[in-house]
């Protein structure tokens, strides 16, 4: 049980301070299941989903808490309305994984959605237990910021960044933020923001991305956010195979 974790409470791809900004620019039509559930006061993203069936989407379970979203997409709501790869969807039904009943319940939701999507081809899921030493991308929305002043306000542009998972247990897979001239550091070494929680952790086999994280959060050391050396925080989706088919049906590793 990971008991470091801080509240999300920004939104940022926090990168290189000395790699230029504009190399973790992406489009977002290059993920197009990723898509955000809320928009900031200033209108930009926050929170995000990943579609991995044509009628299901995954998320973090903190992102599915929303007042609106759960009494829009309670049964006799009208449900509530998101946009995917630029067309409109509605989630008519929200379900959280209950735990074991001791510990605090994993950090991963289901979103149902009322149509079936047919625009989009959905996210595999990740199912093997090799993460460790592998490299993820994490795409996200939000302002910049670099590991060496944090985090920096938020802008609304998409940003990809880079991690090798160095840790996984039954929940979480796990990353440090390393700085340059770390042995380790990659050249587009960085990690998500709190904003973007619930977006994926994808890692290319097949010559496919597949979704192997779900963003949760980050443990500071006991400083600011954003900053070198901070740990990140994936909920592990190959632990959890059996209960999103459970609950969404058979998924093909595709």
């Amino acid at each position: 049980m990971l008991t470091a974790l801080i509240a999300p409470i920004a939104s940022a791809i926090v990168i290189r301070h000395d790699i230029p900004e504009a190399a973790y620019f992406a489009h977002q039509s290059e993920y197009p299941s990723v898509f955000a559930l809320y928009r900031t006061d200033a209108g930009h993203n926050d929170c995000m989903a990943t579609l991995i069936s044509p009628k299901f989407a995954v998320t973090a379970a903190h992102c599915a808490r929303d007042e609106s979203l759960l009494s829009e997409s309670e049964p006799d709501g009208p449900g509530y309305e998101v946009t995917i790869a630029g067309l409109p969807a509605r989630i008519d039904s929200v379900l959280h994984h209950p735990g074991n009943g001791t510990d605090p319940a994993p950090d991963i939701a289901l979103l149902r959605l009322a149509e079936t999507v047919t625009h989009v081809v959905p996210m595999p899921l990740y199912r093997s237990k090799n993460e460790v030493g592998q490299v993820v991308v994490m795409p996200g929305w939000g302002g910049t910021g670099t590991g060496k002043t944090g985090l920096a306000s938020e802008d609304g542009l998409f940003r990809v960044a880079e991690n090798r998972v160095d840790q996984a247990d039954d929940e979480w897979l796990s990353w440090r933020f390393d700085a340059p001239g770390d042995s380790h550091a990659l050249t587009l070494e960085g990690i998500s923001g709190m904003g973007d929680s619930g977006g994926p952790a994808l890692i290319r086999t097949s010559g496919k991305w597949h979704i192997a994280g779900i963003g949760s959060g980050q443990d500071t050391k006991g400083g600011p956010e954003g900053l070198y050396g901070v740990e990140e925080y994936f909920v592990r989706v190959s632990s959890f195979i059996e209960w999103i088919e459970k609950h969404a049906g058979e998924i093909s590793a595709r």
